[in-house]
């Protein structure tokens, strides 16, 4: 059948990426990745348009485990861009099973994506949900990711998390998640939002303060 060819031209170019990952950057794994491989750009290209193949093509109903890893794999990989989720929220299905099927992985670099790319998720469904996992999944920027997309899906629920991530200093990238904290807090226009203004104004973050002063510009 011609699915089951396309299918298998997707995952003999995975297992090929992953061969030359393996010799490249051996010490890189999936929690590690900081998705600047500078390796198999010919490759790679290949294997988007044979992911998209599949997305296009055909409906989740050809979906298998395998599939499904090959697909969050490929996707992980294009995390300079976000391009192939992007056209993935054009085939709900394929998004909402694939969101899904993400959070069992530890597809790091896909994981932020969704969290990004479900804020711009217009379907009416539960996907959406799934940003209580990921903005407590343990990764610093798929957390920041979750609380951005959290003003779109569950503005009443922000200011709950907005003070958990300020408050709690547990990444190397604290001022960064402060950052994301007023712009959740601005964007739902909380009336918390002053308050932690004043506080940034008086930490030693100088781009948070240059976010404090551009937010206070606005309001």
């Amino acid at each position: 059948m011609m699915f089951e060819k396309d299918v298998h031209n997707l995952h003999k170019l995975v297992e090929q990426f992953k061969q030359l990952q393996e010799q490249f950057y051996p010490e890189i794994t999936e929690e590690n990745d900081n998705g600047e491989w500078e390796i198999g750009l010919e490759l790679w290209e290949q294997m988007n348009q044979a992911y998209l193949v599949v997305v296009k093509k055909y409906g989740v109903e050809i979906s298998t485990d395998s599939l499904l890893d090959d697909m969050l794999y490929v996707i992980a990989r294009d995390n300079e861009s976000s391009y192939l989720l992007q056209e993935t929220r054009k085939y709900p299905q394929w998004f909402e099973l694939l969101g899904r099927s993400c959070v069992k992985t530890n597809y790091t670099n896909a994981k932020w994506q969704f969290a990004e790319q479900i804020g711009h998720y217009k379907e009416s469904s539960n996907l959406s949900a799934l940003l209580f996992y990921f903005i407590d999944s343990g990764d610093e920027y798929t957390e920041r990711m979750a609380l951005q997309s959290l003003c779109e899906h569950f503005p009443e629920r922000v200011e709950e998390f907005a003070k958990k991530m300020w408050e709690r200093n547990v990444y190397a990238e604290d001022e960064y998640q402060k950052i994301m904290v007023l712009y959740a807090l601005h964007r739902i226009k909380s009336p918390l939002l002053e308050g932690y203004l004043a506080e940034a104004a008086k930490m030693d973050y100088p781009y948070l303060k240059e976010w404090a002063d551009k937010i206070s510009f606005e309001i």
